[in-house]
């Protein structure tokens, strides 16, 4: 993916409406008005586009990119062609956004968010390490092996982005699902809402799901158990 050019052009097409209010010049009058309108689209640009790049964690030398800048805009050659420059970009973001998947999804992070779940008051856990949590209990008979159950849900991360809801009710098996999530399914009843902390051991391990959920990360979910369908008898 190029980080880099989406940004920068994507600033560049909103230019007029990235100019902040903070930053509005009054004393133009000595300045001609033709240059004045050049420099208002160029430069919100420009501002956005920079905001934008140390929006996704990269740390811009305002002084030096000064320089470098007006020494282009007065005829000096760019170092770097735009593939080039295009992909320092992209190669700063990435390794910024590895280092914050590293840092926040270590291990060691993964395991104090479980153990912070754990010790919510009337948090349990399993003997697989789940944590598991009656917010409202239900009533009625917990789902066995093979039954259908409906739920809605919020699936999110340990820094507390979704990666998963539900829009309306959902059907699915018990078992066809990730296992800390079927074994926390199969301790809830209709009508109740829960919460489940579940370790990446019981979730998506140590590989993770590519653009949705890091390597080793836990997966903390609310569900509304809705219904239990039991699973049909041969007659």
């Amino acid at each position: 993916m190029k980080f880099a050019k989406h940004i920068l052009l994507a600033a560049c097409g909103m230019a007029a409406s990235l100019m902040p209010a903070h930053a509005e010049l009054t004393n133009t009058q000595q300045f001609d008005s033709v240059t004045t309108a050049a420099a208002t689209v160029l430069g919100t640009a420009l501002k956005g586009s920079i905001d934008n790049i140390e929006n996704l964690g990269v740390k811009l030398n305002r002084e030096q990119l000064k320089y470098l800048l007006n020494a282009i805009v007065d005829g000096a050659q760019p170092a770097y062609s735009y593939e080039q420059a295009y992909a320092i970009i992209d190669d700063a973001v990435v390794s910024q956004q590895r280092h914050y998947v590293d840092s926040v999804f270590s291990k060691e992070a993964q395991q104090a968010f479980i153990d912070k779940a754990a010790a919510e008051e009337g948090a349990v856990v399993t003997p697989s390490g789940l944590v598991f949590q009656v917010i409202v209990e239900g009533e009625g008979v917990t789902p066995a092996k093979g039954d259908d159950v409906v739920v809605n849900y919020v699936g999110s991360l340990s820094d507390g982005s979704e990666f998963d809801r539900s829009s309306s009710p959902v059907t699915f098996d018990v078992d066809r699902v990730v296992p800390g999530f079927s074994e926390g399914l199969k301790m809830m009843r209709p009508g109740g809402r829960y919460r489940i902390v579940i370790p990446a051991s019981l979730g998506y391990g140590e590989r993770g799901v590519p653009g949705d959920i890091p390597p080793n990360a836990a997966l903390d979910f609310t569900v509304d158990m809705l219904q239990v369908v039991p699973k049909p008898t041969n007659q």
